[in-house]
């Protein structure tokens, strides 16, 4: 049987490897490469990238920057929600006691 720890540990994993592939992905779309792993990568963090393209252009037009902070939202979102994983399972873990 999993222990608590067990499974956070792996939530916490799994959202690290997202964020990972982000940093990757766009140091990767500087280069603008046409192989077939970047088109992977892309197709695996989209649909944790594309809830803050709204944001995102929101964010340009009021600078008026030509920058996509798209992927910058993203990671900060899963910095944070990578915190409140750790602040849920000491809620959870010690506040059983």
């Amino acid at each position: 049987m999993l222990s608590l720890y067990t499974v956070f540990r792996a939530g916490s994993m799994f959202l690290s490897i997202i964020e990972w592939a982000i940093v990757i992905y766009c140091v990767l779309s500087w280069f603008q490469p046409r192989f077939k792993a970047f088109y992977m990568l892309r197709q695996f963090i989209m649909p944790f990238v594309s809830p803050f393209q709204k944001l995102s252009m929101k964010v340009s037009r009021y600078f008026n920057a030509p920058i996509d902070f798209t992927c910058l939202f993203a990671i900060l979102a899963f910095q944070i929600l990578g915190r409140l994983w750790w602040r849920l399972y000491v809620l959870i873990a010690y506040g059983m006691r």
